[in-house]
Protein backbone atom coordinates (compact mmCIF):
# COMPACT_ATOMS: atom_id res chain seq x y z
CA UNK A 1 0.00 0.00 0.00
CA UNK A 2 1.31 3.36 -0.97
CA UNK A 3 1.68 6.26 1.29
CA UNK A 4 -1.07 8.08 -0.46
CA UNK A 5 -3.51 5.32 0.24
CA UNK A 6 -2.56 5.38 3.96
CA UNK A 7 -3.21 9.06 4.19
CA UNK A 8 -6.59 8.65 2.58
CA UNK A 9 -7.67 5.93 5.03
CA UNK A 10 -6.65 7.98 8.07
CA UNK A 11 -8.63 10.95 7.08
CA UNK A 12 -11.71 8.89 6.36
CA UNK A 13 -11.73 7.37 9.99
CA UNK A 14 -11.73 10.69 11.86
CA UNK A 15 -14.05 13.10 10.14
CA UNK A 16 -14.52 15.13 13.57
CA UNK A 17 -12.13 16.52 16.11
CA UNK A 18 -12.04 15.41 19.91
CA UNK A 19 -11.62 18.39 22.18
CA UNK A 20 -11.83 16.48 25.61
CA UNK A 21 -9.06 16.87 28.18
CA UNK A 22 -7.32 13.51 28.75
CA UNK A 23 -6.38 14.67 32.39
CA UNK A 24 -10.02 14.80 33.53
CA UNK A 25 -10.54 11.11 32.96
CA UNK A 26 -8.08 10.30 35.80
CA UNK A 27 -9.49 10.22 39.58
CA UNK A 28 -6.67 11.64 41.59
CA UNK A 29 -6.45 11.25 45.44
CA UNK A 30 -7.00 14.92 45.95
CA UNK A 31 -10.14 14.88 43.89
CA UNK A 32 -11.45 11.84 45.79
CA UNK A 33 -10.76 13.47 49.14
CA UNK A 34 -12.52 16.59 48.02
CA UNK A 35 -15.58 14.62 46.99
CA UNK A 36 -15.65 12.73 50.30
CA UNK A 37 -15.38 15.94 52.24
CA UNK A 38 -18.24 17.45 50.33
CA UNK A 39 -20.39 14.37 50.86
CA UNK A 40 -19.55 14.31 54.59
CA UNK A 41 -20.34 17.97 54.95
CA UNK A 42 -23.63 17.50 53.18
CA UNK A 43 -24.46 14.43 55.32
CA UNK A 44 -23.52 16.16 58.52
CA UNK A 45 -25.53 19.15 57.50
CA UNK A 46 -28.52 16.97 56.82
CA UNK A 47 -28.16 15.11 60.12
CA UNK A 48 -27.60 18.32 62.05
CA UNK A 49 -30.62 19.87 60.44
CA UNK A 50 -32.78 16.86 61.29
CA UNK A 51 -31.50 16.71 64.86
CA UNK A 52 -32.05 20.43 65.31
CA UNK A 53 -35.56 20.08 63.94
CA UNK A 54 -36.20 17.11 66.24
CA UNK A 55 -34.87 18.97 69.27
CA UNK A 56 -37.05 21.92 68.45
CA UNK A 57 -40.10 19.70 68.12
CA UNK A 58 -39.28 17.93 71.40
CA UNK A 59 -39.09 21.27 73.14
CA UNK A 60 -42.42 22.28 71.60
CA UNK A 61 -44.09 18.97 72.51
CA UNK A 62 -42.72 19.10 76.05
CA UNK A 63 -43.85 22.69 76.53
CA UNK A 64 -47.28 21.96 75.07
CA UNK A 65 -47.60 18.83 77.22
CA UNK A 66 -46.67 20.65 80.41
CA UNK A 67 -49.05 23.48 79.56
CA UNK A 68 -51.87 20.98 78.97
CA UNK A 69 -51.04 19.26 82.24
CA UNK A 70 -51.25 22.60 84.03
CA UNK A 71 -54.83 22.95 82.79
CA UNK A 72 -55.47 19.23 83.55
CA UNK A 73 -55.93 18.30 79.90
CA UNK A 74 -54.44 14.92 80.62
CA UNK A 75 -55.00 13.25 77.24
CA UNK A 76 -53.34 16.04 75.32
CA UNK A 77 -50.53 16.28 77.87
CA UNK A 78 -49.90 12.54 77.66
CA UNK A 79 -49.88 12.55 73.84
CA UNK A 80 -47.47 15.46 73.62
CA UNK A 81 -45.09 14.12 76.22
CA UNK A 82 -45.26 10.61 74.75
CA UNK A 83 -44.20 11.97 71.33
CA UNK A 84 -41.37 13.87 72.94
CA UNK A 85 -40.25 10.81 74.93
CA UNK A 86 -40.40 8.59 71.83
CA UNK A 87 -38.38 11.13 69.86
CA UNK A 88 -35.78 11.36 72.58
CA UNK A 89 -35.99 8.10 74.60
CA UNK A 90 -32.59 8.81 76.09
CA UNK A 91 -33.94 11.83 77.98
CA UNK A 92 -34.98 10.66 81.47
CA UNK A 93 -36.68 13.97 82.20
CA UNK A 94 -39.22 13.35 79.44
CA UNK A 95 -40.10 9.94 80.79
CA UNK A 96 -40.40 11.41 84.29
CA UNK A 97 -42.74 14.13 83.02
CA UNK A 98 -44.87 11.54 81.24
CA UNK A 99 -44.99 9.39 84.37
CA UNK A 100 -45.95 12.44 86.48
CA UNK A 101 -48.84 13.25 84.13
CA UNK A 102 -50.17 9.71 84.21
CA UNK A 103 -49.83 9.65 87.97
CA UNK A 104 -51.64 12.99 88.31
CA UNK A 105 -54.46 11.76 86.07
CA UNK A 106 -54.92 8.67 88.22
CA UNK A 107 -54.74 10.83 91.34
CA UNK A 108 -57.44 13.14 90.01
CA UNK A 109 -59.64 10.22 89.03
CA UNK A 110 -59.36 8.84 92.56
CA UNK A 111 -60.39 12.21 94.00
CA UNK A 112 -63.33 12.32 91.59
CA UNK A 113 -64.49 8.91 92.84
CA UNK A 114 -64.29 10.12 96.43
CA UNK A 115 -66.32 13.21 95.53
CA UNK A 116 -68.98 11.04 93.93
CA UNK A 117 -69.23 9.00 97.13
CA UNK A 118 -69.74 12.19 99.11
CA UNK A 119 -72.46 13.27 96.72
CA UNK A 120 -74.22 9.97 97.46
CA UNK A 121 -73.89 10.57 101.19
CA UNK A 122 -71.10 8.03 101.70
CA UNK A 123 -68.29 9.15 103.97
CA UNK A 124 -66.93 5.95 105.51
CA UNK A 125 -63.14 5.59 105.14
CA UNK A 126 -62.90 8.71 102.97
CA UNK A 127 -60.82 10.57 105.52
CA UNK A 128 -58.47 7.59 105.78
CA UNK A 129 -58.19 7.45 101.99
CA UNK A 130 -57.31 11.14 101.86
CA UNK A 131 -54.61 10.54 104.46
CA UNK A 132 -53.17 7.77 102.27
CA UNK A 133 -53.20 10.05 99.21
CA UNK A 134 -51.51 12.79 101.23
CA UNK A 135 -48.69 10.44 102.17
CA UNK A 136 -48.39 9.36 98.55
CA UNK A 137 -48.27 12.98 97.41
CA UNK A 138 -45.43 13.74 99.82
CA UNK A 139 -43.50 10.62 98.87
CA UNK A 140 -43.66 11.18 95.10
CA UNK A 141 -42.96 14.93 95.26
CA UNK A 142 -45.04 15.28 92.09
CA UNK A 143 -45.79 18.98 91.68
CA UNK A 144 -48.93 18.17 89.72
CA UNK A 145 -50.31 16.36 92.78
CA UNK A 146 -49.68 19.33 95.04
CA UNK A 147 -52.09 21.30 92.87
CA UNK A 148 -54.85 19.04 94.26
CA UNK A 149 -54.02 19.81 97.87
CA UNK A 150 -56.94 22.19 98.46
CA UNK A 151 -59.28 19.78 96.74
CA UNK A 152 -58.14 17.04 99.11
CA UNK A 153 -58.74 19.31 102.09
CA UNK A 154 -62.25 20.07 100.84
CA UNK A 155 -63.05 16.37 100.42
CA UNK A 156 -61.73 15.55 103.86
CA UNK A 157 -63.71 18.35 105.49
CA UNK A 158 -66.92 17.38 103.70
CA UNK A 159 -66.48 13.79 104.86
CA UNK A 160 -65.89 15.04 108.40
CA UNK A 161 -69.07 17.12 108.28
CA UNK A 162 -71.12 14.11 107.18
CA UNK A 163 -69.53 12.00 109.90
CA UNK A 164 -70.32 14.55 112.61
CA UNK A 165 -73.90 14.93 111.36
CA UNK A 166 -74.33 11.19 111.70
CA UNK A 167 -72.78 11.19 115.19
CA UNK A 168 -75.33 13.75 116.32
CA UNK A 169 -78.02 11.12 115.91
CA UNK A 170 -76.53 9.38 118.97
CA UNK A 171 -76.76 10.33 122.63
CA UNK A 172 -73.60 12.32 123.32
CA UNK A 173 -72.27 13.98 126.47
CA UNK A 174 -71.56 17.69 126.60
CA UNK A 175 -67.83 16.91 126.51
CA UNK A 176 -68.27 14.82 123.34
CA UNK A 177 -70.34 17.56 121.74
CA UNK A 178 -67.65 20.06 122.66
CA UNK A 179 -65.10 17.93 120.81
CA UNK A 180 -67.36 17.82 117.75
CA UNK A 181 -67.80 21.59 117.99
CA UNK A 182 -64.04 22.10 117.96
CA UNK A 183 -63.71 19.96 114.84
CA UNK A 184 -66.48 21.83 113.02
CA UNK A 185 -65.04 25.23 113.96
CA UNK A 186 -61.89 24.40 111.98
CA UNK A 187 -63.82 23.49 108.82
CA UNK A 188 -64.30 26.06 106.07
CA UNK A 189 -67.09 24.37 104.14
CA UNK A 190 -70.70 25.12 103.24
CA UNK A 191 -72.88 23.83 106.05
CA UNK A 192 -70.18 24.07 108.73
CA UNK A 193 -71.70 27.18 110.33
CA UNK A 194 -75.15 25.61 110.37
CA UNK A 195 -73.80 22.44 111.98
CA UNK A 196 -71.83 24.48 114.52
CA UNK A 197 -75.02 26.30 115.51
CA UNK A 198 -76.84 22.98 115.80
CA UNK A 199 -74.19 21.64 118.17
CA UNK A 200 -74.12 24.77 120.32
CA UNK A 201 -77.93 24.68 120.62
CA UNK A 202 -77.73 21.07 121.73
CA UNK A 203 -75.04 21.88 124.29
CA UNK A 204 -77.21 24.72 125.56
CA UNK A 205 -80.29 22.50 125.84
CA UNK A 206 -78.38 19.80 127.74
CA UNK A 207 -76.79 22.35 130.07
CA UNK A 208 -80.17 23.93 130.81
CA UNK A 209 -81.74 20.52 131.46
CA UNK A 210 -79.01 19.55 133.92
CA UNK A 211 -79.08 22.94 135.60
CA UNK A 212 -82.87 22.79 135.94
CA UNK A 213 -82.54 19.53 137.87
CA UNK A 214 -80.14 21.15 140.32
CA UNK A 215 -82.36 24.19 140.55
CA UNK A 216 -85.31 22.07 141.69
CA UNK A 217 -83.15 20.98 144.62
CA UNK A 218 -82.18 24.60 145.32
CA UNK A 219 -78.58 23.80 144.38
CA UNK A 220 -77.97 27.23 142.90
CA UNK A 221 -74.18 27.05 142.76
CA UNK A 222 -74.24 23.70 140.96
CA UNK A 223 -76.83 25.00 138.50
CA UNK A 224 -74.78 28.11 137.74
CA UNK A 225 -71.64 26.01 137.27
CA UNK A 226 -73.42 23.87 134.68
CA UNK A 227 -74.59 26.96 132.81
CA UNK A 228 -71.10 28.46 132.90
CA UNK A 229 -69.69 25.25 131.43
CA UNK A 230 -72.26 25.47 128.65
CA UNK A 231 -71.39 29.11 127.99
CA UNK A 232 -67.74 28.10 127.79
CA UNK A 233 -68.60 25.92 124.81
CA UNK A 234 -71.34 28.16 123.42
CA UNK A 235 -70.45 31.75 124.37
CA UNK A 236 -73.19 34.27 123.76
CA UNK A 237 -75.94 31.66 123.56
CA UNK A 238 -79.16 33.50 124.40
CA UNK A 239 -80.89 30.49 125.94
CA UNK A 240 -78.02 29.91 128.36
CA UNK A 241 -77.74 33.58 129.23
CA UNK A 242 -81.48 33.84 129.87
CA UNK A 243 -81.50 30.76 132.09
CA UNK A 244 -78.46 32.02 133.96
CA UNK A 245 -80.35 35.22 134.80
CA UNK A 246 -83.33 33.14 135.93
CA UNK A 247 -81.13 31.07 138.25
CA UNK A 248 -79.64 34.19 139.80
CA UNK A 249 -83.09 35.70 140.27
CA UNK A 250 -84.38 32.54 141.95
CA UNK A 251 -81.28 32.37 144.11
CA UNK A 252 -81.74 35.97 145.26
CA UNK A 253 -85.41 35.34 146.04
CA UNK A 254 -84.55 32.15 147.89
CA UNK A 255 -81.84 33.90 149.88
CA UNK A 256 -84.25 36.64 150.87
CA UNK A 257 -86.75 34.02 151.98
CA UNK A 258 -84.00 32.22 153.82
CA UNK A 259 -82.99 35.43 155.56
CA UNK A 260 -86.60 35.97 156.57
CA UNK A 261 -86.95 32.36 157.73
CA UNK A 262 -83.66 32.62 159.58
CA UNK A 263 -84.70 35.82 161.31
CA UNK A 264 -88.03 34.27 162.24
CA UNK A 265 -86.28 31.13 163.40
CA UNK A 266 -83.95 33.16 165.53
CA UNK A 267 -86.88 34.96 167.08
CA UNK A 268 -88.63 31.66 167.66
CA UNK A 269 -85.45 30.24 169.18
CA UNK A 270 -85.20 33.20 171.50
CA UNK A 271 -88.85 32.82 172.44
CA UNK A 272 -88.42 29.10 172.99
CA UNK A 273 -85.31 29.68 175.03
CA UNK A 274 -87.05 32.27 177.16
CA UNK A 275 -90.04 29.96 177.56
CA UNK A 276 -87.77 27.02 178.43
CA UNK A 277 -86.08 29.09 181.08
CA UNK A 278 -89.11 30.80 182.59
CA UNK A 279 -92.29 28.90 181.77
CA UNK A 280 -91.35 25.37 180.78
CA UNK A 281 -92.48 23.68 184.03
CA UNK A 282 -96.02 23.91 185.24
CA UNK A 283 -97.76 22.39 188.26
CA UNK A 284 -100.58 20.44 186.72
CA UNK A 285 -102.25 19.31 189.93
CA UNK A 286 -101.47 19.62 193.62
CA UNK A 287 -103.20 18.83 196.91
CA UNK A 288 -102.69 19.80 200.56
CA UNK A 289 -103.81 17.70 203.51
CA UNK A 290 -103.40 18.40 207.24
CA UNK A 291 -103.40 15.59 209.76
CA UNK A 292 -101.98 15.34 213.28
CA UNK A 293 -100.10 18.64 212.99
CA UNK A 294 -98.57 17.53 209.69
CA UNK A 295 -99.25 19.42 206.46
CA UNK A 296 -98.70 17.23 203.42
CA UNK A 297 -98.22 18.54 199.89
CA UNK A 298 -98.51 16.31 196.80
CA UNK A 299 -98.71 17.21 193.11
CA UNK A 300 -97.70 16.73 189.52
CA UNK A 301 -95.43 18.77 187.26
CA UNK A 302 -95.07 18.80 183.47
CA UNK A 303 -92.28 19.85 181.09
CA UNK A 304 -94.00 22.14 178.53
CA UNK A 305 -90.74 23.26 176.97
CA UNK A 306 -88.77 22.09 173.93
CA UNK A 307 -85.72 20.91 175.83
CA UNK A 308 -85.17 18.24 178.46
CA UNK A 309 -84.96 19.54 182.02
CA UNK A 310 -83.69 18.15 185.32
CA UNK A 311 -83.80 18.71 189.06
CA UNK A 312 -87.15 20.43 189.38
CA UNK A 313 -87.38 22.14 192.79
CA UNK A 314 -90.72 23.22 194.21
CA UNK A 315 -90.65 25.83 196.97
CA UNK A 316 -93.85 26.12 199.06
CA UNK A 317 -94.96 27.88 202.21
CA UNK A 318 -97.65 27.97 204.90
CA UNK A 319 -99.34 31.31 205.73
CA UNK A 320 -101.41 32.48 208.70
CA UNK A 321 -104.52 34.58 208.66
CA UNK A 322 -102.47 37.76 208.45
CA UNK A 323 -100.76 36.56 205.28
CA UNK A 324 -97.44 36.01 206.95
CA UNK A 325 -95.41 32.92 206.09
CA UNK A 326 -95.09 30.80 209.16
CA UNK A 327 -93.32 27.83 207.56
CA UNK A 328 -91.74 26.85 204.21
CA UNK A 329 -90.04 23.92 202.57
CA UNK A 330 -88.32 22.79 199.34
CA UNK A 331 -88.87 19.51 197.53
CA UNK A 332 -87.61 17.90 194.28
CA UNK A 333 -89.85 16.26 191.72
CA UNK A 334 -89.31 12.73 190.52
CA UNK A 335 -87.99 11.63 188.20
CA UNK A 336 -85.18 14.09 188.24
CA UNK A 337 -84.99 14.15 184.41
CA UNK A 338 -87.97 15.08 182.23
CA UNK A 339 -88.19 15.09 178.45
CA UNK A 340 -90.44 17.60 176.63
CA UNK A 341 -94.08 16.82 177.46
CA UNK A 342 -92.89 14.55 180.27
CA UNK A 343 -94.52 14.58 183.72
CA UNK A 344 -93.28 13.99 187.23
CA UNK A 345 -94.58 14.01 190.79
CA UNK A 346 -93.57 15.66 193.99
CA UNK A 347 -94.48 15.38 197.67
CA UNK A 348 -93.41 17.02 200.90
CA UNK A 349 -94.61 17.70 204.45
CA UNK A 350 -94.23 20.31 207.20
CA UNK A 351 -94.77 19.91 210.93
CA UNK A 352 -97.28 22.53 211.99
CA UNK A 353 -98.65 22.87 215.55
CA UNK A 354 -100.36 26.23 215.13
CA UNK A 355 -103.29 27.40 213.12
CA UNK A 356 -102.66 28.34 209.44
CA UNK A 357 -104.76 29.99 206.80
CA UNK A 358 -103.43 28.66 203.49
CA UNK A 359 -100.62 26.86 201.62
CA UNK A 360 -99.02 28.25 198.44
CA UNK A 361 -96.43 27.05 195.93
CA UNK A 362 -94.01 29.90 195.92
CA UNK A 363 -91.68 29.01 193.05
CA UNK A 364 -90.44 26.31 190.77
CA UNK A 365 -86.85 26.10 189.50
CA UNK A 366 -85.15 23.67 187.10
CA UNK A 367 -82.07 23.06 185.00
CA UNK A 368 -82.08 22.99 181.18
CA UNK A 369 -80.22 20.18 179.53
Amino acid sequence: MTSNESDQKTSSKSPSKDFSDPKKRIMTPLRFLTIMIVISVLSLGTVYGYESWTNQKVIEWKSAGENAAFYKNWNEAEQRLARAANARPEYDSLRESLRAVRQAEGFQNELSRLEEKLEDGEYTNIQEKIEELTVKMKETQNELLFAEKQRMIDIKEKALLLSIKNDLNEELSIQSLAGKLLEVSEIDEVGASELEEQITDRIAAMSIESAAGELELYHFSEALNLIEIGLGYAPGNEQLQTFEEEIRAQRNAYQEEEYSRLAEAMKEAERQDRFNRTEAVSVEDWEVTAEDDIIKLTGEVKNNGSRPISWIEIAWGVFDENGEMIADSLTVAEPEYLLPDGTGTFKDEIMMNRPFERVEVESITWYLE
